[in-house]
């Protein structure tokens, strides 16, 4: 039984769950709970089946051509620029993730290793910084190479386990307010809240945006078809896979996403300042609350660890899927296998390199805003109309073309998607500008 359920934890679904799971899914659905307390766990519940669906349909279009990549499909079925446009807007982006995940991975380690921020200053203290980033990327190249593909799924299923315990530990106290966390799975929208120094408030609709963000994104879409041909994925196995999201993406990341949301409404929203926290570092730093008596000073440790963990499977999907895209539209063989040396030394150098550049990541401020926040904007509705073109072309699904429910939940992810586009695009075109 034990061996059958851990079979349904292991696999591309696994993979991607796990990657989604990352720092910035972690900053949105805490910063939700911490600002809204319990108020907006319904948008958990409403996102799910267009998590689960688009990234199910996406791993469908690679279980049934596997000898094609997905960025091959697109150049021969839909457009060749396209193709082009999409990888020279998400590689960049891609890299800047990679090294915000080093960043937090760098952070959460040397809490856990109750070593200060501030511990070490001046150039000697960013030389260490710089160290710490390469050991720990090189570390992770070593477990993902270490047994191939399978080796590193695996890993990553344990990964995802162990980020969810952390987290559900961190909450475990939040359960006593059963009764409000319950009520907050029935939809409403509450009043915006004012932020002290700052004239822009919390806005409701734009931490639902940022939770829905997290989940849909342009790397579960684009990359999932690559990690089910990996997998071997096939037709015979497509039912299985569906269970497999199921489980993965819609039970284990919902349960993920709730205890995020709880934790951060029982341990911050009772504080005075809890408006004023703006990112997960600040958040993570009260974590003590969480947690009662003796045991309050574990409370920022396992969170610290359950940050470490979805960084570290951020940075690993983000940057394998990367790999996948490039390789596959340069005409170069994209598997993860033992004898694929050349993707070897493209991941090795792209991580490495992110490494290198991770402790300077404050440094171009307005880039990272354009790219991570105006380009992937921009990237998700084109991920979502190039699933449901292909998922719809006889070509490419044969008999397995997408059926009407499917298209409809496709439909709504795409529209989501826009409206996300179009309310970013103002505080975007802002920023840049300005």
């Amino acid at each position: 039984m034990i061996l059958r359920l851990f079979s349904n934890l292991v696999g591309p679904a696994a993979v991607m769950a796990a990657g989604t799971m990352g720092a910035g899914a972690v900053a949105s659905f805490l910063l939700a709970g911490a600002w809204f307390r319990y108020d907006l766990l319904w948008v958990i519940l409403a996102m799910l089946p267009v998590f689960v669906v688009s990234v199910d349909t996406a791993s469908r279009i690679g279980a049934l051509n596997p000898d094609e990549g997905m960025f091959a499909l697109v150049r021969t079925r839909i457009s060749a620029s396209l193709a082009w446009i999409i990888l020279l807007l998400i590689v960049p982006v891609h890299f800047l993730v990679t090294m915000g995940q080093i960043s937090v991975m760098s952070s959460a380690f040397m809490t856990l290793l109750g070593v200060p921020a501030d511990a070490a200053g001046g150039s000697l203290g960013l030389r260490l910084e710089v160290l710490l980033s390469v050991l720990l990327s090189a570390a992770v190249l070593w477990l993902v190479f270490s047994r191939g593909y399978e080796r590193m799924q695996r890993i990553m299923t344990l990964l995802m386990v162990l980020m969810l315990v952390c987290f559900f530990v961190v909450a475990l106290r939040g359960l006593v307010e059963l009764p409000a966390i319950l009520a907050g799975f029935i939809p409403s929208l509450p009043a915006d809240l004012p932020a002290p120094g700052s004239e822009t408030p919390r806005i409701a609709t734009s931490s639902i945006i940022a939770m829905v963000g997290a989940a849909v994104a342009p790397a579960a879409l684009l990359g999932m078809p690559y990690l089910c041909a990996d997998d071997g994925g096939n037709r015979e196995q497509l039912a299985q896979a569906f269970r497999q999201a199921i489980i993965n993406m819609g039970f284990i990341f919902g349960a993920y996403a709730v205890f995020v949301v709880v934790a951060g409404g029982y341990a911050l929203h009772s504080l005075a300042d809890h408006a004023s926290f703006a990112d997960v570092g600040q958040a993570s730093a009260v974590f003590r609350n969480a947690l009662p008596g003796v045991f309050a000073k574990l409370g920022p440790a396992i969170f610290s660890l359950g940050l470490f963990t979805a960084a570290m499977t951020t940075l690993v999907v983000a940057a394998q899927v990367t790999i996948y895209f490039m390789l596959d539209m340069a005409g170069q063989e994209w598997r993860f296998s033992a004898d694929n040396k050349l993707y070897h030394r493209v991941l090795t150098v792209f991580v490495l390199a992110a490494a290198a550049l991770a402790p300077f990541w404050d440094f171009p401020a307005l880039l990272k805003v354009i790219l991570l926040m105006g380009i992937n904007v921009v990237v998700i509705p084109l991920a979502f109309v190039i699933v449901i073109l292909l998922a719809n072309n006889d070509s490419v699904m044969r008999e397995f073309k997408a059926q009407w429910w499917r298209n409809v939940i496709l439909f709504i992810g795409l529209a989501v998607s826009i409206v996300l586009a179009v309310d970013k695009a103002p505080h975007y075109y802002r920023l840049l500008m300005g």
